[in-house]
């Protein structure tokens, strides 16, 4: 009997993990779905294994008001009246920790209190004494599962918080390398994002270049990707040759989609190792494992979707000042130069051509800013007509060489507003650490006065701050 109430206990952990997983976790439980329905039927398994009326399990919930007894029993056996009878002597058991056997109208009642909660077993009039330590043993091991729920349900949301935090290229590697090992083949993994099919996972026989690049919307995997297709093996190039793949050999390629609620979310190349598609355990494994990821994605797409909204000027697309300052403080570079632009006369500009030929102006300043600083760079929009570059690992004199490049970019690029010609120009002030201060700090106040006396000593140019 000891074994069975294993059983038992193992299956409430196993159906509480079964019950919260099948949901799309946000902040924990849904409001209305209680975790003590967990149990059910693994109390019914235990009633059943003592031959018992009922099942019982009285507990206080401090997140509800008032008491929450759950019971497994055969009705046609109970009065109403009965059943409230064991009720109440189950709560009183519960609230002065008591346990115990008793005689009721409706049978024998061998209980056991504990910790703000009660269990207890109902049986028929014709129980033998002899069993009585084996149902003592069955309810503590009982009463010890349903004390441990909440730590159960604790976890499971523990664990769905954390999927939550999964990046969605740390979701599409993994599946990448874990399709790799099962099928012994190469994997690629797309998702399908906001500006595109984009590839968020290269299994380690991929080229990791393709990470982060956008397929061509007509090339075969971007079509599964998006819904325009289903699966097929192809046995051309599927990722239409966004990046030559160096490692990627001639051959039958299985495409598969990934999918949420029916939605499309994403896809998979898998080049087939002698050009047999996977079946059996191996395909069962690899559509387990597609069906595990595709809600992770989306929601890690979600998030970074987000988060772009929350730290992204949707006019430039650069970041704002909250994504600006979010980034240099996570800066891990000991040295750099930062770089505050204005765009002179603006309000001008605004005032002549309207307010639309000045966002048109500000989208056009952004681009030239990001054509002209490297990949490791960060330019952001932090104001009106304001603009900052962090240039990590970069002497101060670079940092104005940078400057002073995107400051005749923008002067000998022609900008017109619905025909007519506007000239443009901007200011600059360079800050760099170690050259004029020994910590990363103070350069925005540093480059910020480096930019007033640009304005101030007739605009359109660079000037370095001093120490």
């Amino acid at each position: 009997m000891t074994e069975l109430l294993g059983i038992v206990l193992l299956a409430i952990a196993g159906l509480a993990g079964w019950f919260l997983g099948r949901r799309q976790p946000k902040s924990g439980t849904r409001a209305g779905v209680s975790p003590h329905l967990l149990p059910d039927p693994a109390l019914e398994w235990l009633r059943r294994a003592h031959g018992a009326i009922g099942v019982w399990i009285a507990e206080l919930d401090p997140g509800e008001e008032g008491p929450k007894a759950e019971r497994i029993l055969e009705p046609e056996r109970l009065s109403v009246g009965q059943i409230v009878a064991v009720d109440r002597r189950l709560e009183r058991a519960r609230d002065q920790e008591q346990s115990g056997v008793e005689r009721m109208e409706a049978g024998m009642l061998v209980f056991h209190a504990q910790g703000g909660a009660a269990v207890g077993l109902l049986l028929s009039g014709g129980f033998e004494g002899t069993t009585l330590p084996v149902v003592e043993d069955d309810l503590r091991r009982l009463l010890e599962g349903v004390r441990r729920r909440p730590e159960i349900i604790a976890l499971t949301q523990a664990q769905a918080q954390e999927a939550s935090l999964e990046s969605v290229g740390s979701v599409g590697l993994r599946l990448a390398y874990q399709l790799e090992r099962t099928l012994d083949a190469q994997v690629v993994v797309v998702a399908l994002d906001t500006s595109g099919v984009r590839v968020i996972g290269v299994s380690g026989r991929g080229d990791r270049r393709l990470l982060d690049s956008f397929l061509p919307p007509e090339s075969e995997l971007a079509r599964v990707a998006q819904g325009s297709a289903d699966s097929f093996v192809s046995n051309g190039e599927p990722l239409g040759g966004v990046v030559a793949d160096r490692r990627n050999r001639p051959g039958s390629v299985l495409l598969l989609p990934m999918k949420r609620d029916h939605h499309p979310v994403g896809a998979v190349a898998i080049w087939l190792t002698g050009g047999r598609e996977p079946v059996g355990a191996a395909r069962a494994e690899l559509n387990e494992a597609l069906a595990n990821a595709a809600p992770r994605i989306y929601r890690a797409l979600l998030a970074d979707q987000q988060k772009r909204a929350a730290t992204i000027d949707p006019l430039t697309g650069l970041h704002n000042r909250r994504g600006f300052d979010e980034t240099f403080r996570l800066i891990t570079a000991k040295h750099g130069t930062l770089v505050y632009a204005d765009l002179d006369r603006f309000k001008n500009l605004n005032d002549t051509l309207g307010h639309p030929a000045g966002d048109a102006a500000l989208v056009h300043f952004a681009r030239i800013i990001r054509e002209q600083v490297r990949g490791a760079d960060v330019p952001g929009r932090i104001g009106g007509e304001e603009f900052a570059i962090w240039l990590p690992d970069t002497s101060l004199d670079l940092g104005a060489r940078i400057a002073e490049r995107i400051r005749l970019k923008l002067g000998t690029t022609a900008w017109d507003w619905r025909g007519r010609q506007w000239p443009l120009s901007a200011s600059f002030g360079v800050a760099g650490c170690p050259e004029t201060s020994s910590s990363l700090d103070n350069l925005p106040a540093q480059a910020d006065s480096a930019l007033y006396v640009a304005k101030r000593s007739g605009r359109n140019r660079v000037e370095k701050a001093g120490r």
